[in-house]
């Protein structure tokens, strides 16, 4: 189970490690807290005026539909497109036992969630910290849910380059732990961010290339740090444990 902030950072941040998992058959649920229309909707309302948010129910239904074009390229069956608050991010106990109640319905071994002290969109902290508190209420006896708790497996966090985060935390963060091969699901991964085109085009930018640079930049930056052509990087939550070294 995927659980972002916005519809379009399930496939930025996540897209290349499901297309891998669906490939081998693993079930696979894309969870988007927000509609995304604060922050991921350029050029679509007009700058100022009362009533320049009078179609925001349409552009909601907009990046609903971006999202279920981008889930069909990836072969992702199961999808939630909720409607928190977004920027601020505001969470009361209804938020946190819709969350719930999804982790507890699908019973998903891991959880991927952005890192709580991720810079860039507030968003993406408010998120990373809510998802893993949903985790740990999903599995508690007491949690107020008809449904039975469900122990997640692992947690793991995505993992993006960026001297600010490092800022916030006071000390360098540890080093992606988890590197995932998605050099063989790049271009899939490329075509279902563009399904987010009609809301996330900015004015006079050449959008195929905005995302062949991020593939580059982001993903082919990691995927060359490691050895290999594309990468998606991830912090885990829980300290792996055994009695012997990680040879294999």
């Amino acid at each position: 189970m995927s659980i972002t902030a916005h519809p379009a950072d399930l496939v930025e941040r996540t897209g290349g490690t499901v297309a891998n998992h669906i490939a081998r058959g693993d079930e696979v649920m894309f969870v988007s807290l927000t509609t995304g229309v604060v922050t991921h909707a350029f050029n679509v309302f007009s700058e100022t005026g009362d009533d320049k948010l009078k179609d925001v129910d349409k552009v909601k239904e907009m990046k609903r539909q971006e999202l279920l074009r981008a889930c069909n390229v990836l072969g992702v069956k199961k999808w939630e497109f909720l409607d928190f608050p977004e920027n601020p991010m505001i969470f009361d106990y209804d938020q946190y036992a819709t969350v719930v109640r999804l982790i507890r319905e699908f019973k998903p071994d891991v959880v991927l969630c952005p890192h709580p002290t991720e810079y860039g969109r507030f968003d993406h902290m408010d998120a990373g910290r809510f998802v893993v508190a949903c985790v740990d209420y999903a599995r508690a006896d007491g949690f107020d849910s008809p449904l039975a708790p469900h122990m997640v497996k692992d947690v793991f966090m995505f993992y993006y380059l960026d001297f600010r985060t490092d800022q916030l935390m006071g000390n360098p963060r540890h080093s992606p732990g988890v590197i995932v091969d998605i050099t063989d699901v790049i271009e899939t991964k490329s075509d279902a961010l563009m399904e987010f085109n009609a809301t996330q085009v900015r004015e006079g930018v050449d959008e195929q290339k905005l995302r062949k640079l991020f593939a580059d930049s982001v993903d082919g930056n990691a995927g060359y740090t490691h050895g290999f052509g594309y990468a998606e990087q991830y912090v885990r939550l829980n300290v792996e444990k055994g009695p012997y070294l990680p040879l294999a």
